[in-house]
């Protein structure tokens, strides 16, 4: 973005419209219009540090010539706390990780993007260690693993970052705004130096023996610390998003909608976060060697498959550590199960508090995964095929499903005014086959259209259950895939009106109706807020409750 005086001159009138009689300590831009992939009908965002201001976080919306200004106004003494100890979970000192233009005070600004920066980078720094123990004193790392890692996080925590990340790091922007992160994270690199944490080797660093020996000495607790801190970090990120927006409810219903369809758009294009792992490395005899999974991954696949050609890829969409395997003709996928690296259950478990939890542990996930497998297929419930299991790496392989997913069924009848046979057909045999997995006492846990593959020989395959469990919470199954459902849509359709109601008609047929009175309590619907308009989970309820 080039930005000329008269740009400066609107956004500080702006801000000293909304100040009032406050004090104004600086004031930055930030977003899309910073990183090079702005629509023409893009906000300028703009970032407001007020002296004393009493609602501490609080967007405000302006229209100045056609141009539509959002600005979040923060108090001096709040920003300065999520930088230090991101009291606000990084929601306000989250615009300084990213690119960023400083309109007024720039030292002031500056100075929390590398306190904020030297915070995280110590985070992740210590993550490191405790999942790679005693290899840790050989790593090497690029820090632009540091800005993907964050990112990473970040976007599972709070899924419609992932839109912002992906395109600022796209194809003719990346390096531009890559080399404008990558500077605040040298200074603060520079400060963990001088505190004997790591040091520069070249362009990379290296960990310090002396804090490996630290961070090592206090494993188990420092695991246990960093994922209540995450935890809590999350929900204070929601918490204080959900305060700043205090707005005309247009507005609000205006920012959901628009950040629902940004996120479905970078899952419908494929589009991920470069993995931070292309920029770490281990030191050997000849040379650095990339601990990339993909790496690790194919020498597993060669032990089962050995002799053939074999290719790797990050299957698109998928929030865990999942690939997809090709060897030759045959497809794999391939799924590690990692303990509080999988940061979308934290965001999930805070969201859902009190309605449902979900298993955090990778060994018990791996344990749920390959037990309900089991168990379902034994009763003739399709499943993948399982092909190998490693408990020591925490390693699944499955045979791939080729199919079309429910979800895909779901995002045509919402387009529908009635649904065709075949969309009845397939909502009706969704209610039976769930119903028919809790006949058996069997939760899945994780109930999403998309874990659902119809498959060429005309059956529906249960994918993801590293969340299934015996005598679990049947209604929540059925909240979870109905009010996941709308999330595809913008109002209550009939086409998919028609198609829960199928779907609630199947289940009858096989289940108890008081679990789809039971799923439209007000407890399971709330969760889904953050994902589904609120007319859509009313709309779905009623439906439910009517079964």
């Amino acid at each position: 973005m080039m930005q000329t005086e008269e740009d400066n001159k609107r956004i500080v009138s702006v801000c000293k419209d909304i100040a009032k009689a406050r004090n104004i300590v600086a004031i930055g831009i930030y977003g899309s219009r910073v990183c090079g992939y702005a629509r023409k009908d893009s906000d300028y965002d703009v970032l407001l540090v007020l002296e004393d201001f009493d609602e501490a976080v609080r967007y405000y919306y302006q229209n100045v010539n056609s141009a539509q200004f959002a600005v979040l106004a923060v108090d001096k003494k709040a920003i300065e706390v999520d930088a230090e100890e991101g009291m606000l979970g990084d929601f306000v000192v989250g615009r300084l990780i990213s690119p960023y233009i400083p309109v007024l005070t720039q030292e002031y600004l500056r100075a929390r993007e590398v306190e904020t920066k030297r915070r995280l980078a110590r985070e992740d720094l210590e993550d490191l260690i405790i999942e790679y123990g005693e290899l840790a004193r050989g790593l090497v790392i690029n820090p632009e693993y540091l800005v993907l890692a964050r990112m990473r996080k970040r976007a599972k925590a709070y899924p419609p970052l992932k839109y912002s990340y992906v395109n600022m790091l796209q194809t003719g922007l990346r390096e531009k705004n890559m080399a404008s992160i990558i500077d605040g994270y040298l200074e603060a690199l520079r400060d963990l130096e001088n505190l004997k944490i790591l040091k520069f080797d070249g362009e990379n660093i290296v960990l310090e023996n002396s804090y490996i020996d630290d961070v090592l000495s206090f494993k188990t607790m420092k695991k246990v610390v960093n994922i209540l801190e995450f935890n809590k970090k999350a929900l204070y990120a929601y918490v204080t998003h959900g305060r700043a927006g205090k707005v005309k409810i247009d507005v609000a219903t205006k920012e959901l909608a628009s950040k629902i369809k940004r996120e479905l758009t970078v899952t419908i294009n494929k589009q991920e976060i470069e993995d931070p792992k292309n920029y770490l490395f281990l030191k050997t005899e000849k040379g650095l060697v990339n601990l990339n999974e993909r790496n690790s991954i194919t020498e597993v696949v060669r032990k089962i498959r050995s002799g053939r050609k074999i290719t790797v890829n990050l299957l698109a969409g998928a929030l865990n550590e999942v690939y997809l395997v090709e060897v030759e003709k045959e497809k794999l996928v391939v799924k590690r199960f990692t303990d509080w690296f999988n940061f979308k259950w934290f965001a999930l478990n805070i969201v859902a508090y009190g309605a449902k939890i979900f298993t955090l542990s990778g060994k018990a996930r791996l344990s749920n995964e390959y037990g309900t497998n089991r168990l379902l297929a034994e009763n003739h419930i399709p499943v993948p095929e399982i092909v190998y299991i490693n408990i020591q790496d925490r390693l699944l392989i499955e045979k791939y499903v080729e199919g079309k997913t429910i979800l895909d069924n779901i995002k045509e009848a919402i387009t529908e005014d009635n649904l065709t046979d075949e969309q009845r057909r397939w909502a009706l045999e969704m209610g039976k086959l769930i119903a028919d997995i809790h006949g058996l006492d069997v939760t899945l846990g994780d109930c999403k259209p998309e874990n659902f593959i119809i498959a060429s020989n005309g059956k529906i395959y249960v994918l993801d259950l590293e969340q299934g469990e015996r005598r679990g919470d049947k209604a929540w199954d059925i909240a979870e895939f109905c009010y996941f459902s709308g999330h595809y849509g913008n109002t209550l359709t009939t086409g998919l009106q028609q198609f829960i109601k199928c779907f609630t008609e199947g289940y009858a047929q096989r289940g108890d109706k008081n679990i789809l009175r039971k799923a439209a309590e007000l407890g399971y619907g709330r969760v889904f807020i953050a994902w589904t308009p609120m007319p859509i989970i009313k709309g779905i309820s009623d439906i439910l409750r009517s079964a």
